[in-house]
């Protein structure tokens, strides 16, 4: 027990201190006690040493005058932190070397016991609205589990401990919590100030010991794409709103229940005037039926500059700059067109990164915002209807926009090749869409029309939602 605990400390102490990053040519002497020939006769200190070697030169090596016009300030906030990184890992080396672990055996050995307690919880789930329709499936407005603590449990454990032992650290060990950061600045990310210091970076390694390594200096830089495109190739795209929201025309004279057995296809409204569509204003904006309206507020266009990279790494992420900010956006759309989303997600292996696959169909359906159809809220692996509820307060579907088609219809980055940014372990079948989650059936509203002054006949207002 004595042994393995002793081990263990041990790389307890060399995993914190031993993760550091070299930053020049540094002394090799240690306090380390002398050795004999004879590993065998070696005998572990038992105190740590008093002292450590000296401190190894941390003076950077001076740029030449190419690189004058860097401000002064900027090269010796850099050359700071290189001193400081030098002197730091210096003290951590001097540390994980210079640690003693102690070991004390007890005369006789203690016996603990400890007793841990835990409560046994029931829970139950309630079903508001609880209600089967034509498909047999079982749902209900939202699903509620609640739990109580019926009673507690416990266990006992018990140790035997033959002594104590503990890491004796250097007196100087201090030196390192009061060594003092430097607080400045380089450079901003992504300024010409860092691409200079860059190119310092990149002189200064050339120039040092192979063996040895600096410190890059910690700004970030631009860089620009390997490959420029060319005419007529168009500027990759991206685009992203804070909020989302969308108008239809409801089915008239249909409560959800009525819909959802009628096949629980998207409503279509019944023309005012017979052969001519239904025209309706809400809040300045003009709707035509039969088309719902998606409207993305406060949206932004960004296009792709390059990609960010520390000094040190050429490889990055990718970098957009704003190309414009937009108020509103309204994207017109037949409702059998309405694409929804599907993911698909597995492992190469046991350990592997989970790797997905998303996809769009023409099948989603307004109605199931209010009454889910069981395929929508379960996917493809239906559940039994006889051992699952459907909480209609759960099901959270995703739709894609096509970017180009809403870019087109409000006239804007006519110049873009469009995408949408995922995960880099997501395969996107169509990546000229913009995925819209996390919405339900508050932010969907059916329009209501009523005689009004206007040419077309129709004022409008959103409709409250309705109800089974």
């Amino acid at each position: 027990m004595a042994n393995l605990l002793r081990r263990l400390h041990w790389f307890a102490v060399v995993s914190l201190v031993g993760a550091t990053v070299a930053q020049t040519t540094t002394s090799d002497a240690t306090t380390e006690a002398p050795r004999s020939s004879s590993t065998e006769d070696w005998t572990p200190p038992t105190t740590p040493p008093p002292t450590h070697a000296p401190f190894p030169s941390a003076s950077a090596i001076p740029l030449p005058t190419e690189f004058s016009d860097i401000p002064k300030s900027i090269v010796e906030c850099w050359d700071s932190l290189i001193s400081y990184g030098v002197t730091r890992d210096f003290l951590v080396q001097q540390l994980a070397s210079g640690a003693v672990y102690s070991w004390s055996d007890y005369d006789t050995p203690t016996v603990t016991t400890n007793t841990y307690e835990w409560p046994v919880v029931s829970c139950s789930t309630s079903y508001p609205g609880l209600t089967t329709l034509c498909d047999g499936y079982p749902r209900a407005n939202d699903c509620y589990e609640q739990c109580t603590t019926i009673r507690s449990s416990s266990s006992t454990l018990q140790f035997t401990q033959t002594g104590t032992g503990g890491w004796l650290t250097p007196t100087w060990s201090t030196e390192l919590q009061q060594l003092p950061i430097p607080t400045c600045t380089v450079a901003e990310d992504l300024s010409p100030e860092c691409s200079r210091l860059a190119e310092a970076y990149t002189w200064r390694t050339s120039h040092i010991d192979p063996t040895a390594s600096i410190s890059a200096p910690p700004c970030a830089v631009s860089l620009p794409p390997t490959i420029e495109p060319s005419p007529p190739a168009k500027a990759r795209c991206s685009m992203h709103a804070e909020s989302y929201e969308a108008y239809y025309w409801p089915t008239p004279s249909q409560s959800n229940s009525e819909a959802f057995c009628n096949n629980g296809t998207n409503p279509t409204d019944t023309p005012t005037i017979p052969g001519r569509p239904n025209t309706a204003v809400v809040s300045g904006l003009t709707f035509t039926s039969p088309y719902i309206y998606h409207i993305l507020h406060n949206a932004t266009v960004y296009k792709y500059a390059g990609q960010s990279s520390s000094v040190a790494y050429g490889i990055g992420s990718a970098i957009y700059s704003i190309s414009s900010e937009l108020p509103k956006l309204t994207f017109a759309q037949a409702t059998n067109s309405i694409l929804a989303q599907s993911k698909e997600c597995h492992r190469s292996n046991h350990h592997g990164a989970v790797h997905c696959t998303i996809s769009y169909k023409p099948d989603f359906a307004i109605q199931d915002l209010f009454t889910a159809n069981a395929k929508a809220y379960y996917g493809e692996e239906l559940a039994t209807p006889t051992t699952a509820t459907i909480c209609q307060a759960s099901y959270a579907p995703t739709i894609g926009l096509p970017l180009g088609e809403v870019a087109s219809q409000n006239r804007i980055g006519e110049d873009c090749e469009w995408t949408f940014a995922h995960s880099g372990r997501t395969t996107l079948l169509d990546d000229n869409m913009f995925s819209v989650a996390r919405f339900g059936s508050n932010d969907y509203h059916a329009i209501t029309t009523t005689p009004g002054a206007s040419r077309s006949g129709m004022t409008a207002v959103a409709s409250p939602t309705p109800t089974n």
